[in-house]
């Protein structure tokens, strides 16, 4: 409606004008051919000139604020859309940390030994004097010394289902029953009998009396030993 009531306007101001030119060039003796030319230029210009001075329709403020917030919203919603590819395609977090001792033999993780260290019902004397065989069998090839402290005697040969039974010390013997694995069998002094690990031990040199080098009982040991595979 406004439109329709602006170029009625400009159609009457463009009549007034064509009229007022016909009008002076009447007084001013002009031709009438040269009067309605220029009665035409000039509305022609006046016409141009408000049309160039039409305001222009504006949207409005409701329908910008609409298209504001929608604007907003398909922004957040594509924000959110790639943080959740994102997400998806970073691997996925481990939160069990890898364990250093994990491949380590039990008796020879230091978490175990400092904790039987600071064990109160562990705890013995600074000296212990080393068990040894003083039967029958202290004589005996099969008799080996525990070279490590703290060497568990298991009763089973199995490092992580074998029970604990007693602790070793460095210098005590033992007597070797059988093997199985990397484990061996063995008798304590005490007459305790369990499982340990076939590196916790090492060959006792056998003196045989009173004799200070004998080359044929070391060869034989050595046979006896290798038929065994203990070496």
């Amino acid at each position: 409606m406004q439109g329709m009531m602006g170029a009625a306007g400009r159609l009457l101001v463009m009549g007034l004008v064509m009229t007022g030119v016909l009008v002076a060039a009447v007084f001013a003796g002009v031709g009438p051919t040269t009067a309605i030319a220029l009665g035409i230029v000039l509305t022609g210009l006046v016409g141009l000139i408000g049309v160039g001075r039409r305001p222009r329709a504006s949207a409005p403020i409701e329908q910008v604020a609409a298209m504001e917030a929608t604007l907003e919203a398909a922004a957040a919603t594509r924000q959110v859309e790639e943080s959740t590819a994102v997400d998806a395609m970073a691997p996925p977090l481990t939160s069990k940390a890898v364990d250093p001792e994990a491949n380590m033999p039990r008796w020879r993780r230091p978490s175990l030994l400092e904790a039987r260290r600071a064990d109160p019902s562990r705890q013995s004397p600074a000296y212990r004097l080393s068990m040894k065989f003083s039967d029958s069998r202290a004589d005996s090839p099969d008799v080996r010394v525990i070279r490590y402290a703290v060497v568990p005697l298991l009763d089973r040969p199995d490092e992580v289902l074998g029970v604990e039974l007693a602790d070793l010390e460095s210098g005590d013997e033992v007597l070797l029953v059988g093997a199985q694995g990397t484990f061996i069998e063995v008798t304590c002094p005490n007459g305790e009998h369990g499982w340990i690990h076939r590196t916790t031990i090492a060959a006792r040199p056998m003196s045989f009396g009173n004799r200070a080098g004998a080359p044929e009982a070391d060869d034989a040991l050595t046979a006896l030993l290798s038929a065994r595979g203990l070496i």
